[in-house]
């Protein structure tokens, strides 16, 4: 289909449905979601295929958020061993070619055809969008546009902005980037450049070639570090950074790029987003020029644009009725409640222009309840897509939008039976019959839900320091990779004690100074870790925590400051250097009652 047919069949759409009216159709709906990211998308379609009257607004002014305007258009899936996200996801899928990517006006026509088919009420291009609250209740929305207010009434609202904007405006409690967990950090920002021009075939030969340690490519997509030259490249500006190449192949041949990182943008400001993306725009002509030197197939590659947004990784994580925790997610857990299934690895981006990103574990099945959806302070209120209340390690796997529209299906469908049975958003999960029946209007659609059984969680369980690993792990402090080895019999370095133990001081302790002093008191660390030294360290961390004894393994032992002593190492292992951490991070509680 050529590119002139595609708009024209395209903007028939558009005129069919109304979507360039503002102008609502009714002053009340049963189920209306915000925003028209691909989660809430799916939660729309749900719903109004479940028999609600549903109406998707949203401030953008066309409809697919990240897959459209942020053009993004490589898929994390779980395949293997099979496809987990089906369902209403796998009707899109399969609408836009079912491979590792897709073109990016083939899903807004998509996107816009399951809206059509199903009656649900869109509009686009609204202006502001403010919540209509009673008691923390959500009642409804109030739209403003070129001097105009309207007000449509909901029984349930669903809030699919990128970043719970929404749902913030209501009241609702979340927390920021990795706050949660004791740091101050959130992951790179990307803006998605065009290259057009390369020679497909000849790339992918040329990977292929290579071999795997070199990328990775499919008909659709090509991906991975490149012998490491695109990281070798050196930006103009200090707040950028090319990583590894994800590209995905258009229906125009041309190749969308999610490789250059962002820090230090300011999500919620518009100049800070417009400054990054200005510079992000001013360097992606000579990554470009850059690349052409070495990958195979880039002879004739040049700069085709731009995303129009830029891709914020994350920002706020909702507080919700419950968490989908790492936890979960690495002890493979399913219950007979969960409403979709993941598996994606827990892969972090970069957080600073200093480290690589971190790959925490790979686990093979899990699942998630609705009331991950849920605020825990506000009602008839629900959160689709990346700022779920997912914990921020946990939302390295969950964010990934496969998953969250396979959420988005689950909560359409909730919405929908709570709006007819006249149920509030808590009290329709309180019923565990109704989730029932939702998981049941799932199988029917074609979702898959996990089967309930039992379990092993991933990595070395049966270390005795596997239960210390995990504990560092939940804070960010240990990793797994995608083998899910955390190599616990290795020996360690002193210099690794001293800064693990600095972050168990900021990350557990709440008391960043500790790790500062810690830090400084043990410059020269190099050495292994041998039972002297990690009692020295041990030792005086416990004491700038509070907790001051001997400095001998006994009197440690003794004070409950440890709980298993290592003096007869000659060299420590990771394994022990986590139970040693653990120790100390089992002083907050402690810590906790001494203060006033």
């Amino acid at each position: 289909m050529s590119f002139f047919f595609r708009w024209v069949l395209l903007g028939l759409v558009f005129t069919l449905l109304g979507f360039s009216s503002l102008k609502l159709d009714s002053s009340s709906y049963d189920v209306i979601v915000v925003g028209s990211e691909p989660e809430g998308i799916m939660a729309a379609v749900a719903a109004a295929e479940a028999g609600a009257s549903t109406l998707l607004v949203s401030e953008d002014s066309r409809v697919g958020g990240l897959f459209v305007l942020g053009e993004m258009n490589s898929l994390d899936l779980k395949t293997d061993p099979f496809n987990y996200q089906q369902g209403l996801f796998l009707r899109w899928w399969t609408m836009v070619g079912k491979g590792h990517a897709f073109d990016v006006q083939e899903a807004e026509k998509a996107f816009l055809t399951l809206l059509q088919r199903s009656g649900v009420t869109v509009r686009l291009g609204a202006g502001n969008i403010e919540p209509i609250m009673e008691a923390g209740v959500a009642k409804g929305i109030s739209v403003t546009s070129a001097g105009l207010t309207e007000q449509v009434r909901a029984k349930q609202i669903i809030d699919s902005t990128s970043e719970m904007t929404f749902a913030t405006k209501a009241g609702a409690n979340y927390s920021f980037g990795f706050s949660s967990i004791g740091f101050n950090a959130r992951m790179a920002d990307t803006l998605v450049f065009k290259i057009s021009g390369v020679n497909w075939n000849k790339l992918k030969a040329g990977i292929q070639a290579r071999g795997k340690d070199y990328a990775s490519v499919d008909d659709y997509v090509a991906w991975g570090h490149f012998g490491g030259y695109p990281a070798a490249y050196k930006p103009q500006f200090d707040n950028l950074r090319l990583r590894g190449l994800n590209m995905g192949k258009q229906s125009d041949g041309s190749l969308l790029v999610n490789a250059l990182l962002i820090y230090g943008i300011n999500p919620f400001d518009e100049a800070s987003l417009a400054a990054a993306k200005a510079q992000a725009t001013d360097e992606a002509p000579r990554i470009i020029d850059y690349l052409k030197k070495e990958l195979p197939g880039f002879e004739n590659a040049h700069f085709g644009g731009v995303a129009e947004k830029l891709y914020i990784r994350e920002t706020r994580h909702l507080k919700g009725s419950c968490t989908l925790t790492v936890d979960h997610i690495l002890n493979n857990h399913v219950s007979p409640l969960d409403v979709v299934a993941g598996g994606y690895p827990l892969d972090v981006q970069t957080l600073t222009p200093y480290d690589s990103g971190y790959v925490y574990g790979k686990p093979d099945i899990y699942g998630a309840q609705l009331c991950v959806t849920l605020p825990d302070n506000l009602e008839n209120l629900w959160v689709v897509g990346k700022a779920a209340s997912f914990d921020p390690i946990a939302a390295s796997s969950a964010r990934v939008v496969p998953f969250g529209m396979a959420l988005g299906e689950a909560v359409g469908l909730a919405a929908s039976l709570s709006a007819q049975r006249d149920r509030s958003s808590h009290g329709f999960i309180a019923e565990t019959q109704n989730t029932l029946d939702v998981r049941a209007l799932l199988w029917q659609r074609g979702a898959y839900l996990p089967q309930v059984e039992a379990r092993v969680p991933v990595g070395p369980f049966n270390s005795p320091y596997y239960r210390a690993y995990r504990l560092m792990l939940s804070r960010g402090l240990a990793v797994g990779g995608y083998s899910n080895d955390p190599n616990l019999d290795k020996p360690m370095p002193a210099i690794s004690y001293v800064y693990l133990l600095s972050n168990v001081g900021q990350r557990f302790l709440n008391n960043a100074d500790l790790g500062k002093t810690i830090v400084a008191s043990y410059p020269d660390s190099s050495v292994l870790l041998n039972a002297s030294l990690a009692l020295n360290i041990t030792h005086d961390t416990a004491c700038l925590a509070g907790f001051c004894v001997e400095k001998s393994w006994q009197a440690l032992l003794n004070a409950g400051i440890i709980s298993e002593s290592f003096e007869n190492r000659e060299v420590l292992t990771r394994g022990e250097m986590y139970h040693l951490a653990a120790d100390i991070a089992a002083l907050q509680p402690r810590i906790a009652q001494q203060q006033p």
